[in-house]
């Protein structure tokens, strides 16, 4: 006679196996179906090239023009100031450019398929440093994709997205900061240094990361930034004369006083300008103070509130002082320097948000180590709703600027606030949680 008061434990060990097969065959389904959306987005990437814009190439093609040109001169009081082309970068920000035309690439269309590999660059990049700070996520009992999920990520990332179809060398810029991220979770310093480095000498808001690395006596950054630094300064120098350097300090003041209108802009300066100007939402007024573009007229009130919060967010990341001192805890530091330089700046556009991309995966690391002791769901909501806000595009890009849309147009800048918000809550609170994989 069959015992059967072994069938009951028999059937259970039977349902058990039974599940755990069924949970591998959705795991494997799911990384597939996540695999194959990733191969089909780096395809449209490559075909998107034809369509992409030059709103960096076109500027630094005409500088390199000029500064090249049978009788060059200011280049910045020729095409800035007098051809109201917006060449608003550092002579030092031409050395690529530079390069590449020595190498014979010299059309847009070249350098929007290099963008396009800098683009699939960034999303294998950015899979490998989710991977490797988040480590294996399990969300009801089966295994999380998280690096086919973060390559799609990282590029439709809305400020990436938007850098790489208007043809911006911001794509590139991007994948240096989160090279410079993934270098300091394997405590490459010096690696990074050099590599934000290089993103200073194309976009100014990057030297405040140096300027911190010094205040924090952090030698190794500081000694690779300044290496680099250096040494694109000095080619700089040596192509286009000391006197271009000094010229861009003009550029500079001019955009401090005036800002931009366009609502692209995701600053205070911004908003304010959009609140306060009452002219034209295009880019046709021949009332500007360099007609053909969005600049306002100074506004006393704009400045003085733009001043005033670019040293408050400025100041911010050097009073800022974490608990832990891991390498997750640092990073989650280094972090929130760069969103909030990056904020303080009276021009962000949107693509210079795609450095909040390792930002928001430092962020969900500590909030999800901290749920392990109190599961407290505020902060995991606030990065959710803050990654909705500067991750899609809920204002087309391309619609015309609208001072009645003005909060809605802005919701990039808002939801950069919400992230700082929690990051400087995490950077007060960190907890001793899991370690870096590979740390």
């Amino acid at each position: 006679m069959p015992d059967d008061s072994r069938q009951p434990r028999l059937t259970l060990a039977a349902l058990r196996r039974s599940a755990a097969m069924h949970g591998v065959l959705y795991e494997r389904l799911s990384w597939t179906i996540a695999a194959a959306a990733c191969f089909v987005l780096s395809i449209r990437i490559v075909r998107l090239v034809k369509f992409s814009g030059q709103d960096s190439w076109f500027p630094m093609s005409r500088a390199l023009d000029v500064l090249h040109g049978s009788s060059p001169g200011d280049v910045y009081q020729a095409l800035f100031f007098s051809g109201h082309v917006k060449f608003q970068y550092p002579p030092s920000g031409l050395l690529l450019l530079e390069l590449l035309r020595r190498i014979g690439l010299d059309r847009s269309s070249e350098y929007n398929a290099l963008n396009a590999g800098l683009m699939i660059a960034t999303g294998l990049v950015f899979s490998v440093f989710a991977t490797r700070i988040l480590g294996p996520i399990r969300c009801l009992g089966l295994r999380f994709p998280v690096a086919p999920v973060a390559f799609f990520a990282g590029i439709r990332f809305y400020p990436t997205y938007t850098a790489f179809l208007f043809g911006q060398m911001q794509v590139l810029l991007g994948l240096l900061f989160l090279l410079a991220c993934l270098s300091l979770v394997n405590d490459k310093r010096i690696v990074a240094g050099c590599l934000i480095a290089g993103a200073a000498s194309v976009k100014p808001q990057f030297l405040m990361l140096g300027l911190l690395a010094l205040w924090r006596k952090d030698w190794r950054f500081l000694g690779g930034f300044a290496a680099v630094l250096a040494a694109a300064e000095i080619s700089s120098v040596a192509l286009y004369g000391w006197d271009t350097q000094l010229h861009y300090l003009q550029v500079l003041k001019f955009l401090s006083h005036h800002g931009e209108q366009q609502h692209l802009n995701q600053s205070i300066n911004g908003i304010l300008n959009r609140y306060l100007y009452a002219g034209p939402s295009l880019d046709n007024d021949p009332e500007n103070p360099i007609p053909g573009s969005a600049f306002p007229p100074y506004i006393p009130a704009v400045y003085a509130a733009t001043t005033l919060s670019t040293l408050i967010m400025i100041a911010i990341p050097f009073a800022l002082r974490v608990k832990e001192d891991d390498r997750v805890s640092r990073l989650l530091g280094f972090c929130t320097a760069t969103v909030l330089f990056t904020m303080a700046s009276p021009i962000a556009w949107v693509h210079h948000y795609n450095i909040l991309l390792p930002a928001y995966v430092v962020g969900l690391k500590v909030v999800l180590d901290r749920w392990q002791t109190r599961r407290d769901p505020v902060a995991l909501i606030a990065l959710a709703v803050s990654f909705v806000l500067t991750g899609f595009a809920l204002a087309p890009p391309m619609d015309p600027t609208a001072p009645a849309h003005n909060l809605a147009q802005s919701h990039l800048f808002f939801g950069a606030c919400l992230l700082v918000g929690v990051l400087l809550v995490e950077a007060r609170s960190v907890p001793s949680g899991s370690p870096v994989r590979g740390s």
